[in-house]
């Protein structure tokens, strides 16, 4: 429905009375006042309703909007909101009108003058500067066929145009005076009801035509035909205005006496607003909702028609909803709940004592089967069957009846100890009945009227049969039992029918379906299988079942009245682990109390096709076929997002503040029907894998949240749990703290990588320092050894050579001792001079300033015999000054490696080559002779000699790394490489 048929349903109380309309001409008739069928919902003050409402519409989003004096609120089902504007504030509180005008936002008009339009949350106000009349309130809000903007207020109208309001001169063919009321039709016309009587005004003219009646002070309505009616308050009629019958009486309602507020629904029912509460009139008839039946108030000021259908009235003490019940209770006497029911063949039922048809609306008419004595409880018939010959069976509390066209009559019961006592009778195709005794089991009478004993013993408390499934019983202990031609099969536990004692049985077809306190099990593959829903839901306390033609299967629960679609049975039938989703109806639908556990079956299909069900707290009927009520297909809106505490409407682009990491989303989705049965789910794209569903919560929290972009969306079920398509998606930021800014982040990358490269370097330092306090107390210690050997050793044989020398000058120069004795001390002066270059190597004296690869060459070349291959050396790099230790150690490394060369190798070229790298100094030494064994590589020398070892020892020495490449006939190479920072001074 669009918003100018349902502004044409929207009458304030105000607006009809406003000049004070003369005292009814006549009051009300009498007339028959029932109760109303509707499913009513009342908020007061103390729920957050405003009160004394005067004017409601609603939004093509679904909101509700109500104004009056206490300002302009809006509804989503649940909450009512006082409603503030994004960009400032309403000019006054005193609202007389709201109107959802077609194609535009909201339009709100004012008591004390003025008017105002939402949109998009942001709000534009009009008033005196804009070209309104100071203080003259504005009872009418409209748009015409042509998109003009139309007001009417108490001294008359006015047109919006290019964003001033001008007066409507006697050139648009309108007489002065107050206005109250604006309406457009769904053919585009604008009417206008005022002091002078009704005016039209066609889709693009430029003059208003008054109509033919003397209507006076009224409202207007658009009826569900597309005709047009008026009411006259000042004479209390009603008038036709388009039509056949147009300018002519309106329909017989009946003298509507002094009505606050009218109201012509969808269907053509009249609603009138009285001081006393809101009648309903279809037709001759007329419902009261007063504050004894849970009216809000008293005084009905507002009444509205939303999208969905649903009434909305307005009090002096809150707001009111009426809806249409899915499930329709019907008044029958209370003696009838606790009795047997059965269906006719008109669309009828019996029940108790009764015989009870109903008509469209609910209205009941019960007549009894017979005068029963008052407080006769073997009168109330408890269980009913119905032959082939259709004749209705009753059984009492002790008695057993026949009735017939012309009556019933009495039966007479099986005799047994104690007196029978019939719980459940079945009514058998060969004319023979079935009864089911209280402690006496089950028992057959013929056609002959002769009672036998039937069927295994025990507590029967439901029986069923069809020609295809045969005869079925229920047994209080939970045990079913199916007759097998002469034989019974029983069915337990161990067949899987584990539900407690049952309840109640409905064969159709192929279907056994069985019903008891434990819930629901369907009859496959010779056993029983338990049926469960997929919310948790185990359908315990059935007492009453019916599978309908088209498959579906209805069960009277403890919980509400559940229907079970085909297509989840046969799902269920595939896969017996499958849950089946069901559709619930309770007290939202109009369906109130719990399933009686008996007697039964609770539950029966009438001839018409609808539903019968009996609940605790009464009889109620419904029509299967009837769809569940409609959602308006509307998408979730997304109210305000921020931190809690600090959330804002939203309005994109939304950038929150820094440091926001925790969230606070509110939505809604304003469905006004049974808003109760939504459920929600969302998702934050960033943060959730999945859907979240979060039942009928209407906010997403979320915390630790870092700063980025993110993405939010929501969904909504509809009535039936069933999830929309339709999602909502908004966009946000949480802007950085400037501690979490990329440039901050940056920084402190650097400055951390700066610290580092200070502590590697204080590092190093520290670790060279170290080194060179280790190197230096090793250099003292060769000093200190080679002292001792200086002091000890050499000046001993120094002083033995001198000793031998003086007797040698006593022995004659020819003697061949003499010379045997020089050869000696020849001998003894070389062992002198090696032991001074052992010392000069242990004080780390070089034999003068020589460079390390004057060194190196020096060292090779008195290793040199004869015409041995000399040493060529190339170097790479800027020569630079080596440590003191590092020279010698690597000095003697090199020399050991040439002396190798020479001696084992028997190479024929030897090439070393220095690198004075930035990060390393390197060494290394090739020849080209025989190569190192592989035994002697693998053992890191010969046995018993300590060259390689000496080597190798000496590298760990000054922490550098010695590597040897070699294999027999190849050659060999050496590669020292030591760390920069220890190798140079």
């Amino acid at each position: 429905m669009d918003e100018t048929f349902s502004y044409c349903r929207a009458i304030v109380a105000c607006v009809v009375f406003a000049v004070g309309a003369a005292p009814a001409l006549c009051q009300s008739r009498a007339a028959p006042v029932a109760p109303s069928n509707l499913h009513h919902t009342s908020w007061t003050a103390r729920d957050g309703a405003p009160e004394s409402v005067l004017s409601i519409t609603q939004t093509r989003d679904g909101w509700l909007w109500l104004g009056g004096p206490g300002g302009l609120v809006r509804f989503d089902g649940m909450r009512f909101e006082q409603f503030v504007p994004g960009n400032g504030a309403l000019p006054t509180t005193n609202v007389s009108l709201v109107n959802a005008v077609a194609g535009e936002a909201l339009w709100i008009g004012y008591r004390t003058g003025g008017a105002s339009v939402l949109r998009n949350g942001l709000i534009r106000n009009y008033g005196e500067r804009d070209g309104l009349p100071p203080r003259a309130a504005v009872w009418g809000l409209e748009r015409d066929g042509g998109g003009r903007m139309w007001a009417a207020t108490s001294t008359g109208l006015w047109y919006l145009e290019r964003e001033r309001w001008q007066p409507a001169a006697a050139a648009w063919g309108l007489a002065g005076g107050s206005y109250k009321t604006l309406m457009r039709d769904r053919r585009g016309v604008l009417w206008a009801q005022g002091d002078a009587g009704v005016y039209a005004l066609q889709p693009g003219a430029r003059q208003f035509t008054r109509a033919g009646v003397d209507s006076g002070t009224g409202v207007l309505f658009e009826l569900p035909d597309g005709n047009v009616i008026s009411w006259d308050a000042l004479h209390s009629r009603l008038h036709l205005l388009t039509g056949p019958q147009a300018n002519t009486p309106y329909r017989a309602w009946g003298a509507l006496g002094d009505p606050g507020s009218l109201l012509v629904d969808r269907h053509g029912d009249l609603w009138v607003g009285q001081l006393r509460g809101l009648e309903q009139r279809t037709g001759p008839r007329m419902t009261l909702a007063a504050p004894q039946q849970g009216l809000s108030g008293h005084a009905v000021g507002a009444l509205f028609e939303d999208q969905e259908g649903n009434v909305w009235a307005a009090t002096s003490r809150g707001v009111d909803r009426f809806r249409h019940r899915r499930v329709t209770r019907l008044n029958v006497p209370d003696a009838t709940i606790s009795g047997g029911l059965i269906a006719d063949d008109r669309g009828g039922v019996w029940i108790g004592s009764y015989h009870v048809v109903s008509d469209e609306s609910g209205h009941v008419t019960a007549k009894p089967l017979w005068t029963p004595g008052t407080g006769e409880w073997d009168k109330l018939l408890t269980s009913f069957a119905r032959g082939a010959d259709g004749v209705l069976w009753g059984a009492s509390y002790g008695a057993l009846r026949r009735f017939g066209p012309f009556g019933g009559r009495p039966v007479a019961l099986p005799s047994v100890p104690g007196g029978a006592r019939p719980r459940a009778l079945l009514a058998q195709r060969d004319g023979s009945l079935l009864a089911a005794l209280v402690q006496h089991g089950l028992y057959r009478r013929d056609a002959l009227g002769n009672w036998e004993k039937f069927g295994p013993d025990g507590e029967v408390n439901a029986m069923a049969g069809r020609d295809a499934a045969g005869l079925w019983l229920a047994y209080q202990s939970g045990v079913a039992a199916r007759a097998d031609g002469a034989r019974w099969r029983r069915y337990g536990p161990e067949q899987g029918l584990a539900l407690g004692a049952l309840l109640s049985l409905q064969v159709h077809g192929r279907h056994v379906w069985a019903g008891g306190e434990g819930g629901l099990a369907l009859f496959a593959t010779d056993r029983f299988h338990p049926l469960l829903g997929a919310d948790g839901e185990n359908f315990h306390g059935v007492s009453g079942m019916v599978e309908l033609d088209n498959g579906d299967l209805w069960v009277n629960a403890f919980a509400g009245l559940f229907r079970i679609a085909r297509a989840e049975i046969a799902k269920f039938e595939r896969s017996a682990d499958y849950r089946v989703r069901a559709t619930r109806l309770d007290q939202l639908d109009g369906l109130e109390g719990s399933a009686p556990k008996m007697p039964s079956p609770s539950l029966v299909l009438a001839a018409d096709g609808r539903l019968w069900l009996v609940r605790s707290a009464g009889l109620f009927r419904l029509n299967p076929a009837e769809p569940a009520p409609a959602m308006p297909g509307l998408p979730v809106i997304v109210k305000t997002l921020g931190p809690p505490g600090a959330r804002r409407p939203l309005q994109q682009p939304l950038r929150l503040a820094p440091d926001s990491s925790a969230l606070q989303i509110d939505y809604a989705l304003p469905a006004l029907s049974i808003p109760e049965r939504l459920r929600f789910r969302y998702r934050l794209h960033e943060v959730d894998s999945g859907w979240q569903e979060v039942g009928a919560r209407r906010s997403a929290y979320y915390s630790n949240l870092a700063p980025g972009e993110y993405h939010f969306s929501v969904a909504a079920s509809d009535y039936d749990g069933r999830w929309s398509d339709t999602v909502t998606s908004v966009a946000f930021a949480i802007a950085p703290t400037y501690t979490q800014t990329w440039w901050f982040k940056a920084l402190c990358a650097i400055g951390a990588l700066l610290a580092l490269a200070l502590a590697c370097r204080w590092y190093v330092r520290r670790m060279g320092r170290q080194m060179a306090s280790r190197l230096q107390e090793r250099i003292d210690e060769r000093e200190r050894i080679a002292r001792e050997l200086h002091d000890t050793l050499l000046q001993s044989v120094q002083g033995l050579v001198l000793h031998v020398h003086v007797a040698l000058l006593k022995l004659p120069p020819a003697d061949a001792a003499r010379r045997q004795i020089e050869t000696a001390l020849d001998l003894a002066e070389q062992v002198l001079d090696e032991g001074r270059g052992r010392i000069r190597d242990l004080r780390g004296e070089t034999g003068g300033n020589l460079s390390f690869a004057d060194a190196v060459l020096a060292g090779a070349t008195r290793m040199q015999h004869g015409d041995g291959c000399p040493l060529r050396l190339t170097i790479f790099g800027a020569v630079r000054k080596l440590d003191a230790m590092i020279h010698n150690e690597a000095l003697a490394i090199l020399t050991e490696a040439v002396a190798n060369a020479r001696i084992h190798a028997q190479a024929s070229r030897i090439d070393a080559e220095l690198h004075y790298g930035s990060r390393a100094f390197r060494c290394v030494l090739s020849d080209d002779g025989v190569g190192i064994p592989d035994a002697v590589l693998s053992e890191g020398g010969r046995q018993d000699h300590w060259g390689m070892r000496g080597m190798y020892e000496r590298a760990a020495r000054i922490n550098a790394r010695l590597v040897v490449r070699s294999g027999s006939g190849s050659g060999t190479a050496w590669e020292l490489d030591i760390p920069a920072m220890q190798a140079y001074r």
